[in-house]
């Protein structure tokens, strides 16, 4: 059922260029329902430039974008001490990276950094994105989504046959929202500055099918509707274009940075001269 609001996962390096959505991971079933448009390009200067000079472009998700995991994607202290230790040394490393690029930023801008924001607006995001997708509501989705999330909300609704209508319920919060990246890059001579965060939610959902006769009459009652505990890393961002501050938009999801996926980033890193 929830595959309406779900699609295949993506490559697991995502460079800042073009718009993306990384994945969903519900919890309950044991294996991950995705959703998530094609993978971005690798970094240009050249390319990055053009596109940072339109108000309207998607850059995508900054690099270096750290989530440190948990449960079963955490590797033991006893059992893999060397990769956990190589996590930890890595999660230190860049929230001091991280920090240093939010006081170059506070400090080049004058943009107060407003800590807790991410927090509150991640939350009613992700309800607002939810709650419309489920109705087709693309006004909304408009005003709430990033290029490269409305693009694949777009595609998605534009198939959803016209006598099917779809019921999001978010039944509770199992935990506070939590702030796990709080990210911000000046680009300098371009007029352009960016913050982008992950928001973790962990909550329990549900979503129903409910087909419909051509009088708006109920054909086929509730599909689905089934209680799922779903955890979600929910990327939000907003841009400042030459000194005016946007409001926060949904960007997309991503996972937690497993000890495979901190390897596959930093091979594709040094193949880009990055490193």
């Amino acid at each position: 059922m929830f595959r309406s609001l779900i699609r295949a996962p993506l490559t697991p390096f995502r460079p800042p260029v073009n718009a993306n959505i990384n994945n969903v991971r519900y919890k309950s079933v044991g294996k991950g329902l995705r959703f998530a448009p094609p993978p971005s390009k690798p970094q240009q200067s050249v390319r990055l430039a053009a596109q940072v000079g339109q108000e309207s472009a998607d850059i995508g998700l900054l690099v270096d974008t750290f989530i440190m995991p948990t449960g079963k994607n955490l590797p033991s202290l006893f059992r893999s001490p060397k990769e956990r230790f190589a996590l930890e040394r890595r999660r230190i490393k860049q929230r001091l990276i991280d920090l240093r690029d939010m006081l170059i930023f506070r400090y080049s801008t004058n943009h107060p950094l407003h800590p807790f924001q991410p927090r509150k607006f991640g939350e009613a995001l992700h309800k607002a994105m939810y709650a419309a997708f489920s109705v087709g509501d693309i006004d909304t989705l408009r005003t709430i989504c990033s290029d490269g999330l409305l693009s694949s909300f777009r595609k998605r609704l534009s198939v959803r046959p016209s006598n099917v209508r779809m019921e999001w319920r978010l039944h509770r919060m199992l935990s506070r929202p939590r702030v796990v990246s709080s990210k911000a890059h000046h680009y300098a001579g371009i007029g352009l500055n960016r913050r982008q965060a992950v928001v973790r939610l962990h909550s329990v959902q549900s979503l129903a099918k409910i087909t419909v006769g051509k009088r708006g009459e109920v054909v086929v009652a509730r599909e689905g509707g089934e209680e799922r505990e779903v955890v979600e890393y929910l990327v939000i961002e907003k841009k400042y274009d030459k000194g005016v501050e946007g409001a926060w938009c949904v960007w997309g999801t991503t996972e937690e940075t497993t000890v495979e996926k901190l390897r596959q980033m930093d091979e594709q890193k040094r193949l880009l001269g990055l490193i």
